[in-house]
């Protein structure tokens, strides 16, 4: 199984609850959590953008408005990266882990080892 991947901060900053943040565990996200979305703000697309990211990195919406300008581009730029089906290890710099692009292409092998 691959490495889990994180987004280090460029700008690290202490989240509302006096948590130091240096970087963002990345969530693989769900068709319900666009659901999920969706009833968080069924008009505000930019809102239901946010829950997405929060969703995503593990923060609340709150301390995502806390992010500086160049985490959040990043951020961003892994959340379409996972949405369109692309190697979010190489909008980080780095390589993906041994066996997942096999494994994305559906050889069997590479996850059953």
């Amino acid at each position: 199984m691959a490495d889990k991947l994180s987004i280090p901060l460029k700008f690290p900053f202490t989240s509302a609850a006096g948590t130091y943040i240096d970087s963002l565990p990345i969530k693989r996200l769900k068709r319900k959590d666009l659901s999920s979305a969706h009833d968080y703000s069924p008009k505000n697309e930019g809102a239901q953008e946010d829950f997405l990211f929060a969703k995503m990195t593990g923060l609340t919406v709150e301390d995502l408005g806390d992010l500086d300008i160049a985490d959040s581009r990043i951020v961003t730029e892994v959340f379409r990266e996972m949405a369109g089906g692309g190697d979010i290890a190489a909008v980080l710099g780095r390589s993906a882990g041994a066996g997942t692009e096999a494994a994305a292409l559906g050889d069997p092998q590479a996850v059953d080892g």
